[in-house]
């Protein structure tokens, strides 16, 4: 008598840490910063003050790409992602070099502005 393997084995399902690393990402990186971009810009003409607190959007809307960029790091890291990690890691680095950029230039564009 044979007997009859009634389980069988289920597909697996490919493991996909990328959605909601760019979902993350383009939040942090992209949506953050603009809708802080937009919410203190002047629409009018602008002050000594509007000119400051733009500069300051712009400083915050870098760092918060900067902290969202090293926190998917750090978090591929602590999951194991081995596909994810080395891309989020060259991300990271594009994302801090941009924003080092758009840093410096605020503030001389600040400078400029209010002297």
């Amino acid at each position: 008598m044979s007997a009859v393997r009634t389980d069988v084995d289920a597909p697996r399902s490919v493991v996909k840490p990328w959605r909601g690393y760019i979902w993350t990402a383009v939040v942090g990186v992209v949506v953050v910063p603009l809708a802080l971009g937009l919410a203190f810009n002047s629409y009018a003409a602008p002050d000594d003050a509007a000119f400051v607190r733009m500069a300051f959007a712009q400083v915050a809307g870098s760092t918060i790409a900067i902290v969202t960029m090293l926190a998917l790091v750090a978090l591929s890291l602590i999951r194991r992602t081995r596909a994810a990690t080395p891309v989020l890691i060259v991300a990271a680095l594009l994302v801090i070099q941009y924003s080092v950029v758009v840093l410096s230039m605020a503030s001389d564009l600040l400078l400029q502005r209010i002297g």
